[in-house]
């Protein structure tokens, strides 16, 4: 499933970050862009490649494992908590990736701005905020998912 991840994460770099950030490149070229350009593309790259060949790594790392009593999913035995944890898994995932590129576009812009003296609209700010929740609660509900389950499934009677 990280590889997945990965996979969109890629896919998300090629076809709107990149060309994004190029675009707003090119109004304002300068040395700051540039050291920009590199480190967008370094960071994007970066989460690519950890989250595609490194995913073993980063599942030991994060301890994603546990909870989970098999290596495999057989969809004719799901459990309502498997659902749960996978589903929990996909949205902080996918609400973590798609929000690191707008969360470092804003900053970036906010440093821009802040060094050229300009003002840091209202928009910025809550733009650059709403980003960064995001990309704080998908990483949460990413590393928390058994937690999140464990909440969302609730009690039964007879449990």
């Amino acid at each position: 499933m990280i590889k997945l991840f990965g996979l969109s994460s890629g896919v998300t770099t090629i076809f709107s970050v990149l060309p994004n950030t190029i675009i707003f490149s090119f109004g304002h070229i300068d040395v700051y862009v540039i050291i920009w350009l590199v480190v967008v593309s370094t960071v994007t790259v970066g989460l690519f490649w950890l989250l595609t060949f490194k995913a073993d790594k980063l599942v030991d790392l994060l301890k994603l494992d546990k909870g989970f009593s098999d290596d495999r999913i057989e969809m004719g035995n799901i459990k309502t908590d498997d659902l749960i944890k996978i589903g929990t898994i996909i949205i902080g995932g996918l609400l973590f990736i798609k929000n690191v590129p707008g969360l470092l576009s804003n900053t970036f812009w906010a440093f821009k701005r802040e060094g050229a003296g300009l003002e840091f609209t209202e928009r910025d700010k809550f733009n650059l905020a709403v980003s960064g929740l995001n990309v704080l609660i998908g990483y949460l509900l990413f590393t928390n998912y058994d937690i999140v389950a464990k909440r969302l499934k609730g009690k039964r009677v007879g449990d």
